[in-house]
């Protein structure tokens, strides 16, 4: 081969070679800008889920609590509507079974305490 087909080859060589490492510099750099923006979304997707998670926690707890009022209130209805049942029917209600509990244990206490005074 001659000189001048060598220094062709060797000039080729370097411009291939010139343009390679450019190529290589501006992938790296795009896999680099790739990288940051992946993780820039990725941030951001995790703050919008946050964000969303507590939003649907806060109108569950709301629901519950509404749920929870509601239900209070039909119990309470329910204890009326049983108390005057049972007001109708002459069955004591659960005030009058309560005050007899109270005088109840009262009167288990002086018995137990009059026959302590008795041995």
């Amino acid at each position: 081969m001659s000189n001048t087909v060598i220094t062709k080859l060797n000039e080729r060589y370097e411009q291939l070679n010139a343009e390679t490492r450019a190529t290589a510099e501006k992938m790296s750099s795009a896999l680099r800008g790739a990288a940051k923006r992946v993780e820039q979304s990725s941030t951001e997707l995790f703050e919008s889920l946050v964000k969303s998670g507590e939003k649907r926690q806060k109108e569950l707890a709301k629901t519950a609590k509404t749920a929870s009022k509601k239900a209070a209130q039909k119990v309470s209805t329910l204890d009326e509507l049983r108390g005057k049942l049972a007001e109708a029917l002459g069955l004591p209600t659960q005030s009058d079974v309560e005050a007899l509990n109270k005088k109840l244990n009262t009167l288990t206490r002086k018995v137990n305490k009059l026959a302590k005074e008795a041995s």
